[in-house]
């Protein structure tokens, strides 16, 4: 059954942090990699899901804020008590922060979500501090053109996630017409470190073909001081 987003993540909400996923195994250890040299004093995490990403960088020292346009998700990030009157329901089209209100933007697997991706990144650009950055990862075309979903079950009922296919070119014209230079833009595959879960899952034999395949991709960008 093919739902929109936030409605798929009303249903998924209770499940998704206990749910065994590669890519988000995969995009945690890419990501970390990226953001750790960063060191940012102020983080806004759009469509901040169920939190998974602010407490760690509370937990590296800084003041951490999110939203998510489903509140379901938010409910579940709100388990987390150092979370609480940080996290706002809200689009990604128009987010309910002032300008410059942080020195790093976080967006996380949500981009193939949203319609106007033109306007998200402009908001990306008003949010962020001059010399910010953004960082975004996202299911990489190449995985969805091999037919890979984003999909999920609760009971035996299967999902999929109703979400916009773009080209990576698309993407990067976007923030560049947001005014945002690009720092570094990569490309990430499955790896040894998430055949464990293939093998949990009963689907080992699946790995192989799929880490073939391009999985994600991770750019950064950064708002220019002069």
């Amino acid at each position: 059954m093919r739902v929109a987003a936030v409605q798929a993540h009303r249903l998924w909400a209770p499940l998704y942090d206990s749910c065994l996923n590669p890519i988000l195994a995969l995009e945690r250890r890419a990501m970390e990699s990226v953001l750790k040299p960063l060191q940012p004093c102020r983080v806004v995490d759009v469509a901040c899901g169920t939190g998974r990403w602010l407490p760690h960088l509370q937990n590296a020292g800084s003041q951490v804020f999110g939203c998510d346009a489903c509140e379901e998700m938010l409910y579940e990030a709100t388990k987390n008590h150092s979370l609480r009157g940080r996290l706002a329901l809200a689009d990604a089209e128009r987010l309910p922060f002032r300008s410059s209100a942080a020195d790093l933007i976080l967006c996380s697997l949500s981009l193939g979500y949203f319609q106007r991706l033109d306007q998200v990144f402009r908001e990306f650009a008003r949010t962020v501090t001059l010399g910010g950055v953004i960082a975004v990862s996202d299911l990489h075309p190449d995985a969805l053109a091999a037919g890979w979903k984003r999909s999920f079950n609760v009971g035996r009922e299967k999902y999929e996630i109703m979400h916009y296919s773009r080209a990576l070119e698309e993407i990067g014209q976007a923030a560049t017409d947001a005014g945002l230079r690009c720092r570094s833009f990569e490309e990430v595959s499955l790896g040894a470190a998430e055949l464990p879960i293939f093998q949990r899952a009963g689907r080992e034999r699946y790995f192989e073909s799929a880490k073939s395949i391009a999985a994600l991709f991770i750019g950064v960008w950064e708002k220019p001081c002069c």
